[in-house]
């Protein structure tokens, strides 16, 4: 589907990648300065990155044929998504950071977007409630995305700390209270708009097999329920520290699996 955008948004895609690498080169030497400069400088140029990338996703998605939600368009949102929501929480939140770790994955998956191609057959339209059903889980996806790169920073955060290393980028964090609460924020957040996908998902649900979609299920039920058993042993138990950090990543590498592993291997490799 990539030969399918006009000129302007493959443009637009070069230039908003440009922008994510600009941005990410000043984190680079505010990490390096061990001070954070000026957040308005940081959203002068993150900001056009994620408007343009927005243009070029819906460009891929609003097709002549349909509304195409291929893999490389799906991960291209999910992306778009994940940094406007870092970039929106970032001017109240300490979740600066956050970008280190969200600006090369969305500069992949514009790359992505206008250099890959699937076998995903567009639709002629999309009735209210699936519209409904793709909003809330691109939102979910999103949100246990960073909650994914929040437990990473977290880990690494941990690890330093325990090991009485040099505190280097340490110095750039918030305290390790203050991102362990923020982790649990959003994997709140994150499992209550995974439950309502799941939800409305069985709605279109007919054939698993026949619609290709039984690992999807599996894997994205698998996740949700180790999601619910952290989330409970947190609070019950008072799980935290590294099992809060591997049992955030387990169950996102599951749900990434479960739906991204499953489109690109029907999609990209298989070709059906």
């Amino acid at each position: 589907m990539a030969s399918t955008l006009p000129g302007f948004a493959i443009v637009a895609g070069v230039v908003a990648m440009a922008l994510y690498a600009l941005t990410a080169a000043l984190m680079v030497r505010d990490l390096r300065r061990m001070r954070h400069g000026p957040f308005g400088l940081i959203m002068t140029t993150a900001l056009p990155a994620v408007l343009l990338h927005a243009l070029v996703t819906w460009l891929q998605i609003n097709q002549p044929q349909g509304f195409y939600l291929g893999f490389f368009a799906a991960a291209s949102l999910v992306a778009v998504v994940m940094t406007a929501f870092v970039l929106a929480s970032a001017v109240r939140l300490p979740v600066q950071n956050l970008l280190l770790l969200v600006l090369p994955i969305s500069i992949l998956s514009l790359i992505g977007s206008l250099t890959g191609e699937t076998t995903f057959a567009p639709r002629q339209s999309l009735g209210p409630a699936l519209l409904a059903h793709i909003l809330v889980s691109v939102t979910a996806y999103s949100i246990l995305f960073m909650a994914a790169c929040q437990a990473l920073l977290l880990g690494y955060q941990e690890h330093v700390l325990r090991g009485k290393r040099s505190l280097g980028m340490l110095r750039m964090l918030p305290p390790l209270e203050t991102m362990e609460s923020f982790l649990f924020t959003l994997l709140w957040a994150g499992v209550a708009g995974l439950t309502l996908a799941i939800a409305s998902g069985f709605a279109f649900l007919e054939d698993m097999f026949a619609q290709h979609v039984v690992h999807h299920t599996v894997l994205t039920i698998v996740s949700w329920l180790l999601y619910a058993a952290l989330l409970t042993g947190h609070y019950v138990f008072g799980w935290r520290s590294y099992t809060a950090t591997y049992g955030t990543l387990i169950a996102f590498a599951l749900l990434l699996l479960g739906y991204f592993g499953s489109k690109l291997v029907i999609e990209v490799i298989l070709g059906r």
